[in-house]
């Protein structure tokens, strides 16, 4: 196999990966980088060969954004993906195009948006959903067959890690993985035999595991603060990614209140993550591997969220939980306007319950010491922080030691590393040759091709 990432760097971005087994052309996922923009935002697609297949590991923008450029300049190749990413991609690219005609407005990026809403609709005709943990043989040039089979990952909705067959030898692509049980995602269940070749996400490489903190004592803990902030007249803010994360947390507090943990407050709700509901209320019954329905909604009677907000720094009159769009706090988001009128008072808290890049407004939050200012732009407001700020782990990606764990036991040939930072990557590469001397480890640079 021949391998090319076509990510614009070494780090979690437009990940998209060239793999040429044989007479075939795969792209494995197809991304837009979060951190970029206009088609600097775009993997190198400029020089593609005649594909065969996309390979779609899931709806996340950094493995699905880029994936209408690649449908516009081979209109007939085939979308490989699960069920779940095939009733939700097309409403996630739409959201894509909403955002980025947005940032038109407001940065005057003349290349953006990258796609438009019309070349949506053919993304429907090229997915071809396969059913999980069931083989099936694809046909390419010549009459050759390869075989493929899409194990469920945990990480969000619909994820998948890959497999692929060919005369004899084992491919298996991890994708974005977690191998231990959400409350709306089960735990990644990847095949338990040996493999030649595995290419395998890095996120968490530099970050040791930490210890004594579980999913379920994050939830303790969460819920603690929730309680004790409610109870003291306060409100809590909870940003929440909106694709899965959100949904998460809306079942984890049905969960608590139906066993008497959480005490009787309203709670709000705003951004995309609500439009997904109904979504993924599809996706549990008709794809299976997710744990939500819209019930959820209704037995938590969960209300929008006004459109018309109080001044900021004043406090907000309506107190409850706040379960809003977006997870990393940015500019003018509704958990971004909210934060607005929560932080300068201290019987409130906001919640933090995923990743927050360093760069964004929740990672200078997180960062923040209280009675530090913070900075509204566009708001004309400097807060300075009063109420409690608090992080909870509640990642969608596997730790490093799990990761090694699932390396072990594939005993691969070749490991080729992929979606992580370059200290990430370089952990892995330290511990790899020290535990596995006998496999070839590669850390490739982006466009360049390596036989693996």
């Amino acid at each position: 196999m021949r391998l090319t990432d076509l990510n614009s760097a070494q780090d979690i971005g437009a990940n998209c990966l060239l793999a040429e087994i044989g007479p075939f052309n795969f792209l494995i996922d197809c991304g837009m980088h979060p951190k970029k923009l206009g088609s600097a935002a775009l993997p190198r697609l400029n020089n593609l060969p005649p594909l065969d297949y996309v390979i779609l590991t899931h709806c996340h923008l950094d493995h699905v954004g880029a994936l209408p450029v690649v449908l516009r300049k081979q209109p007939h190749v085939e979308v490989i993906c699960s069920p779940g990413s095939a009733l939700i991609a097309k409403r996630i690219l739409r959201n894509s195009v909403s955002v980025m005609l947005k940032q038109r407005e407001e940065t005057n990026i003349k290349d953006f948006p990258l796609f438009t809403y019309s070349e949506l609709d053919p993304i429907e005709k090229a997915l071809r959903p396969i059913p999980l943990l069931s083989t099936r043989t694809l046909t390419g040039p010549g009459g050759a067959e390869i075989d493929i089979t899409l194990f469920p990952a945990g990480h969000v909705a619909g994820a998948v890690g890959c497999l692929l067959e060919y005369k004899h030898r084992k491919i298996f692509f991890t994708g974005d993985v977690l191998f231990r049980n959400q409350e709306t995602v089960p735990a990644a269940q990847f095949p338990s035999g040996s493999v030649d070749t595995l290419v395998m996400e890095t996120t968490h490489g530099a970050t040791p595991p930490l210890e004594d903190v579980t999913r379920e004592s994050e939830t303790e803990r969460l819920l603690e603060t929730i309680n004790t902030t409610i109870a003291h007249g306060g409100s809590v803010l909870i940003p929440a990614f909106a694709f899965g994360r959100m949904h998460e947390i809306f079942t984890l507090l049905d969960n608590a209140r139906r066993s008497k943990k959480l005490v009787k407050a309203p709670i709000y709700g705003s951004g995309l993550g609500i439009d997904l509901v109904d979504y993924f209320d599809q996706i549990s019954r008709k794809a299976g591997f997710l744990n939500f329905r819209r019930q959820v909604m209704n037995d938590l009677e969960v209300k929008p969220l006004r459109q018309k907000f109080v001044e900021p720094g004043n406090d907000l009159p309506e107190k409850g939980i706040y379960v809003l769009s977006s997870g990393m706090l940015v500019e003018n988001t509704p958990a971004w306007r909210v934060a607005a009128n929560l932080l300068d008072h201290p019987r409130n808290a906001v919640c933090f319950v995923g990743y927050c890049d360093p760069d964004t407004p929740g990672g200078h939050l997180l960062a923040s010491k209280r009675g530090d200012a913070f900075i509204f732009r566009g708001l004309d407001h400097v807060a300075h922080i009063k109420a409690q700020i608090e992080r909870f782990h509640f990642s969608g990606h596997a730790p490093r030691n799990e990761l090694m764990d699932f390396a072990r036991q594939c005993e691969p040939r070749a490991i080729v590393l992929t979606h992580g930072d370059p200290p990430a990557r370089e952990w892995f590469e330290e511990e790899l040759a020290m535990e596995l001397p006998s496999t070839k480890v590669t850390n490739p640079q982006p466009g360049q091709g390596y036989q693996v």
